[in-house]
């Protein structure tokens, strides 16, 4: 189905539920990690009729407005600045306490931050706000499921129902897809080529890094064409790296020389035109790494969870699961 006519669809039957769901996009994480999480949180919202809405004014990747100024709108979106901050320390104590278990411990909050939560609500008419639901859109329960929304013409497992989601919201306003695509042609990347994301930075606090070897071996045992390859990284010894590996690859990226590794901590204080530019320059490298004949990267990144549910699924491989996962 053509994404316009999809998007059209679900803006009339999202608008159409009575219980509403302010989601709050930007605050804490990378833009991946939020962007999968309101993927999945548009699903769990889908499935149990309730009203999927926005709150990106506080963005830490944005530069004006949050999300438009990258992306066209797709639901409602609250403009005020009267959001309860603390709404996200649900994902804080998950994350720290709970990542992989799941177990709905109780959140607690005092007594004034719980009269402002239900105050933002009333005022707001709104039901639920992230940490509310935060648990929910992270059941693991959700990937062994068999999704059907007649209304938008759809069904399927919930890698198929996250790509036709993805489709509807990753749609650039004007300014992004000139940007993004000028940024493109800076390289003139062969029609056939194999993408990698390479994170290393902070990554280690999250999860295993892995050795650049790792991931040419992986596509070596893919039979996957080196000839030409796109890298996603952010520390340009990895490029220095696969030089070496794979000396007979011609190597495309947008990493600079200059660069050493991601610390989110550090990022986000280095002034708004860098944040825009960066993401820009991130975006660019995930439409080329989308389009890619063979992906590898690793699940528990959240460049690699998106990519896994943009890409048809057998084009892309994870070095540390063997499917994709919710993470």
């Amino acid at each position: 189905m053509d994404s316009n006519i999809l998007l059209e669809k679900y803006k009339a039957l999202n608008s159409s539920f009575k219980e509403k769901l302010v989601f709050h996009l930007g605050y804490e994480a990378g833009f991946f990690s939020e962007y999968n999480n309101m993927i999945l949180a548009m699903l769990y919202c889908l499935e149990h009729k309730i009203q999927f809405t926005l709150y990106s004014a506080d963005a830490g990747f944005g530069f004006e407005k949050g999300w438009t100024d990258y992306f066209l709108p797709f639901c409602e979106e609250k403009e005020e600045i009267k959001m309860p901050f603390f709404d996200n320390s649900a994902r804080l104590f998950h994350q720290k306490y709970n990542k992989r278990n799941h177990i709905d411990f109780p959140l607690f909050f005092t007594e004034k931050e719980k009269f402002k939560i239900w105050w933002y609500k009333k005022w707001n008419n709104v039901d639920f706000l992230t940490q509310d639901l935060w648990l929910k859109f992270h059941d693991r329960n959700m990937e062994n499921k068999h999704y059907s929304f007649p209304q938008l013409g759809i069904e399927g497992d919930i890698l198929d129902i996250c790509r036709h989601l993805i489709a509807i919201t990753w749609k650039y306003n004007s300014t992004t897809e000139k940007e993004t695509v000028q940024i493109k042609k800076t390289i003139e990347i062969p029609a056939e080529y194999t993408g990698f994301h390479i994170r290393k930075g902070d990554k280690d606090k999250e999860s295993n890094v892995y050795s650049t070897a790792d991931y040419i071996n992986k596509a070596r045992s893919l039979k996957a064409n080196l000839d030409n390859i796109f890298v996603l990284t952010d520390d340009y010894s990895v490029i220095k790296e696969l030089k070496t590996i794979a000396p007979g690859s011609n190597i495309y990226t947008f990493c600079g020389e200059e660069e050493t590794g991601y610390v989110h901590s550090a990022f986000f204080g280095q002034g708004k035109k860098h944040i825009k530019d960066s993401h820009l320059r991130l975006f660019a490298s995930i439409d080329i790494l989308s389009q890619s004949q063979l992906f590898i990267g690793t699940f528990s990144s959240n460049p690699g969870m998106y990519l896994g549910m943009r890409m048809k699924e057998g084009t892309n491989f994870g070095l540390d699961f063997e499917n994709w996962l919710i993470w």
